[in-house]
């Protein structure tokens, strides 16, 4: 509220001055989803592992072959092992249904919900994920975590992490704005894209592969995105 006070200067001049209040600016929160909301590693890699078998690319057959995708964004590093574009798409349509499937078996992390509940009465939530938005919309509906999230950027809308916080920047500016990722890729989209990284301990890469991208936070339980908010 606008206040209005009265300075007196020689002990006879009243001169009105205005105070105006602090304004406070809203954060915007934009998560990345396997690894940080949901627990799907196993799931994740067994199948992609899977469906590459299938597509025919032997050169992602072990963990570390997985986990390497990751250092950078998922399909630019997909691309850079020589493969096409068809069989990108291929692979990301069998883990689309391959992850649909085997839903109930993955879990939301343990104090995402009542983390997310608080967040997002307080500032906006977002979704950008190298997965399939359909995918994730419907995890998040039978988890009752759907309601949290203004809107959710999968792969359907575009392979580039960067492109897609760029795009809620412009349709949301002037605000505080976080990528909360798990692994070096993300952290390093999240640079680029001119927000402040929040590397989680608790998702694919661990805690030392974290610390060599230099996020701006690391933390090791949900609850610690109080502390930087």
């Amino acid at each position: 509220m606008l206040g209005v006070y009265l300075r007196i200067i020689d002990k006879k001049l009243l001169i009105p001055f205005f105070v105006f209040p602090r304004v406070q600016m809203k954060n915007v929160l934009i998560f990345d989803y396997d690894g940080v909301i949901v627990d799907s590693f196993q799931i994740f890699m067994a199948n992609f592992i899977d469906a590459c078998k299938k597509e025919g690319c032997s050169s992602i057959a072990t963990k570390d072959d997985f986990l390497k995708l990751f250092e950078k964004n998922m399909y630019e590093s997909m691309f850079a092992m020589g493969m096409t574009k068809e069989e990108i798409l291929s692979i990301v349509y069998r883990m689309r249904d391959a992850l649909i499937q085997n839903q109930d078996k993955m879990k939301p992390f343990k104090g995402i919900f009542d983390v997310l509940a608080v967040l997002s009465k307080k500032g906006l939530l977002f979704i950008v994920t190298s997965n399939e938005t359909q995918v994730v919309e419907k995890y998040l509906k039978s988890q009752n975590l759907f309601g949290f999230f203004k809107e959710i950027y999968g792969s359907d809308t575009g392979a580039s992490k960067i492109e897609k916080i760029l795009k809620i920047k412009n349709n949301n500016p002037g605000c505080n704005y976080f990528y909360i990722g798990d692994t070096q890729g993300d952290i390093l989209e999240g640079k680029k894209s001119g927000v402040k990284t929040v590397a989680v301990s608790w998702g694919w890469h661990d805690k030392e592969q974290l610390k060599e991208v230099s996020p701006d936070f690391l933390i090791d339980n949900p609850k610690d995105l109080f502390k930087i908010l």
